[in-house]
């Protein structure tokens, strides 16, 4: 899972050209070019994201001068981090500042324990902290560092724990200072009684730092992304830590987040309500996929375990669709990690979640919400690894298919060329360059398997490309090693 979208605070756009950098001396000096910079950044992000970068490094350009001279700042250590959290997210930019994804999270992750270190308790600071921890892990992971992944992940559980508990004092406080406010005004716990004030004098009252009231909708943000860290931690986790991680995800799916989603606007609970049943679902089925790994729960236990993807209004979700059908697809490869392929393999089972999968992924194809078209690419992507998939159980030798699943063989790989053309194709349009060139090495790939298993004409493709995409395959479970065997040596034998 990404990071979600960074907390900050509300500036207004500057109204004019700031002053020359040498010329600028207070803490508002700084923030102020640097706005001007960040706002030119922003207005060329989606037209010239090489302007776009120019004008944010110009932006770390004056936040690092104005830190040197204003070391104590956390206006200014927040908002650098902050933005560097930002364009952590858009990755076209940081193609032109010339920094690689994972050393630019390192990057920022400093920066975010520098502002930390002059506010510790700031719920912003703490947040964002927190999702440059698990966009690094994610990464890391990703890159076979699951060893330096697991602390990061913990690290941010933990500030969000702390980002949690500091949210929910601010919410109360704002509570009792403000009763007759329209949002809100149900208290966190009802035994909790007003906290006592008491005068200031006028110096203080000058010096105070004046927070934006916390929201339910705050809470609830906090409770996602805490759900995110540990469904992205699960996978890695060893089996005694399971636990834990199991009853930290009920806390907040059965007792934090009911109490929040009854703060929101009537209007919006329904909403809420079920972005924290596909959070529940999305952790239950990570979790169950580990619980089988390590043997503790049946094949058929874990898949009455995904029945909590049941959540009414599905249908109309891309995210939820999608979620459940990667699930699905889960399953099946982490059966073919336990039973290989023998005759133990549950090839029907496995068969028919790969059906579903495939299902709801058309569903997605089929929506013309934001969300769907937005990915579109990865989702042909996706139906084509599955074919690739359902090829590969087509093809087990001893699976109790029947025969109509193993004819089903040559158009699988045909329909996977198709799906791999089609991300190709949604790729260049939304100029997700990523995912067009995997699909189109998948692409290829597809053909070389069509052509060697049921004749034809072989494509042209540069040896390293074509190891390339089927190493990746390997790995991911979609290609078995001995058909990837058959091929490097140059020769296939039907069901070897």
């Amino acid at each position: 899972m990404g990071a979600g979208k960074p907390k900050q605070f509300t500036r207004p756009p500057p109204k004019k050209k700031p002053q020359k950098s040498s010329v600028l001396e207070s803490v508002d000096d700084f923030q102020d070019a640097a706005d001007y910079e960040e706002s030119a950044g922003g207005k060329h992000r989606v037209g010239d994201p090489v302007k776009s970068g120019r004008a944010f490094v110009r932006a770390f350009d004056v936040y690092d001068k104005g830190l040197s001279k204003h070391p104590s700042s956390f206006d200014l250590a927040y908002n650098k981090a902050r933005l560097q959290l930002e364009i952590s997210q858009h990755e076209n930019i940081l193609e032109h500042i010339g920094v690689e994804m994972l050393d630019w999270l390192q990057l920022t992750l400093e920066s975010h324990r520098y502002a930390l270190k002059l506010s510790g308790d700031n719920p912003d600071v703490l947040f964002n902290t927190a999702q440059v921890l698990s966009s690094l892990a994610e990464g890391l992971s990703g890159d076979d560092r699951s060893d330096e992944a697991v602390p990061l992940l913990h690290e941010a559980l933990e500030l969000l724990s702390s980002c949690l508990s500091k949210q929910e004092m601010m919410y109360e406080q704002h509570q009792l200072d403000f009763p007759d406010t329209e949002e809100g005004g149900v208290p966190l716990d009802p035994d909790e009684k007003p906290a006592p004030t008491e005068d200031t004098d006028m110096q203080d009252e000058q010096s105070a730092v004046v927070e934006v009231p916390i929201s339910a909708s705050d809470l609830l943000d906090t409770v996602h992304a805490s759900l995110s860290a540990l469904i992205t931690l699960v996978p890695l986790a060893d089996q005694p830590g399971l636990q834990n991680l199991g009853e930290m995800a009920q806390t907040l799916t059965e007792s934090k987040a009911p109490d929040y989603i009854k703060l929101v606007p009537a209007e919006e609970q329904d909403r809420a309500r079920f972005s924290i049943a596909l959070d529940r679902a999305g952790f239950i089925a990570a979790f169950a996929n580990a619980q089988f790994e390590f043997q503790i729960i049946e094949l058929q236990t874990y898949v009455e375990r995904l029945e909590t993807f049941n959540i009414p209004g599905k249908e109309a979700d891309a995210t939820a669709l999608n979620t459940e059908a990667e699930a699905r697809t889960e399953l099946v490869l982490a059966s073919l990690d336990r039973f290989g392929e023998s005759s133990d393999l549950p090839a029907m089972l496995c068969w028919k979640q790969m059906s579903l999968s495939q299902d709801l992924y058309t569903q997605t194809t089929k929506l013309s919400t934001e969300d769907a078209q937005e990915r579109r690419a990865e989702t042909y992507k996706a139906k084509g690894d599955l074919e690739l998939l359902r090829h590969r159980v087509a093809n087990v030798p001893k699976a109790d298919l029947s025969d109509g699943v193993r004819k089903s063989a040559k158009t699988l790989i045909q329909n996977a060329q198709t799906y791999y053309k089609g991300a190709v194709s949604h790729a260049k349009v939304s100029g997700d360059k990523d995912v067009e060139e995997e699909a189109q090495q998948r692409w290829d790939l597809a053909k070389t398997i069509a052509a060697m298993m049921y004749g034809g004409d072989q494509p042209a493709v540069e040896p390293d490309t074509l190891m390339e995409a089927l190493q990746g395959c390997v790995d991911e479970g979609f290609v078995s090693e001995q058909l990837a065997q058959a091929m490097m040596q140059g020769s296939f034998a039907s069901g070897s």
